[in-house]
């Protein structure tokens, strides 16, 4: 019985040890620097205001040469933009009302651009509201209306526009409205937890593999004992 269990427990640890690495397994990882450089080649990167659409990456590289250093342009394209320089914004509908319930007539609203990289590889730009009123930590509002607390880790959390195979590129504070700061490539949701799911499994599979390895030095046992005492 003893060398039953012996010889199934190392199967145990090593198939915990797969389903560790498993659930380990992250999102496509691209850095900043790689992400904003995709995004300054490519002459293709949907709802472009800053750079448009189509062309050939050389011009588009030049053109942005043209306007300022790469420290400019991303600032440009990830800062907050108030809200009363553009008559569409808040937006009608869904998200401009939740603007408002959330600000309020005394409260103040700017957009913000974030820079996607969808799982394909294609290259977005989506527009987030921020939404500040006196006495309440900042919002932010997507183009559904629907509303996140909590900064960038909220809107990660929680958010049904994005998935955990995208990328994208925005400041870490990204209710702050304040200019500067850390500037950060993640997931665009969080990664869903397995864990429970890894400790269950393996629970299971350690009780089957314990109570085989019983069965089977019972089984042994009695064989024994006949071969002994016929």
């Amino acid at each position: 019985m003893v060398r039953a269990r012996s010889g199934a427990l190392p199967a145990v640890v090593a198939l915990v040890a797969v389903l560790v690495s498993a659930c380990g397994a992250a999102a496509p990882q691209t850095s900043r620097e790689e992400l904003f450089q995709e995004y300054v080649r490519s002459p293709h990167v949907k709802n472009d205001w800053l750079g448009g659409e189509g062309g050939t990456s050389a011009d588009r590289i030049a053109n942005f040469a043209s306007r300022g250093t790469p420290t400019d342009l991303l600032s440009r394209l990830l800062s907050a933009r108030p809200c009363d320089a553009d008559p569409d914004c808040p937006p009608s509908g869904a998200a401009g009302q939740a603007v408002r319930d959330f600000a309020g007539s005394a409260g103040s609203v700017y957009e913000r651009s974030v820079l996607v990289k969808r799982r394909s590889g294609s290259l977005e730009l989506i527009t987030l509201y921020v939404a500040h009123t006196s006495g309440r930590a900042p919002a932010l509002v997507d183009s559904r209306g629907r509303t996140y607390t909590g900064g960038l880790d909220g809107f990660r959390h929680h958010n049904d526009l994005l998935s955990s195979d995208d990328m994208i590129l925005t400041p870490a504070a990204i209710t702050s409205v304040s200019g500067g700061g850390k500037v950060v490539a993640v997931s665009g949701h969080t990664a869903t937890d397995r864990q429970p799911w890894l400790i269950g499994t393996t629970v299971v599979v350690l009780v089957l593999v314990l109570v085989l390895g019983a069965a089977i030095g019972a089984r042994a046992a009695r064989r024994r004992t006949a071969e002994v005492c016929p």
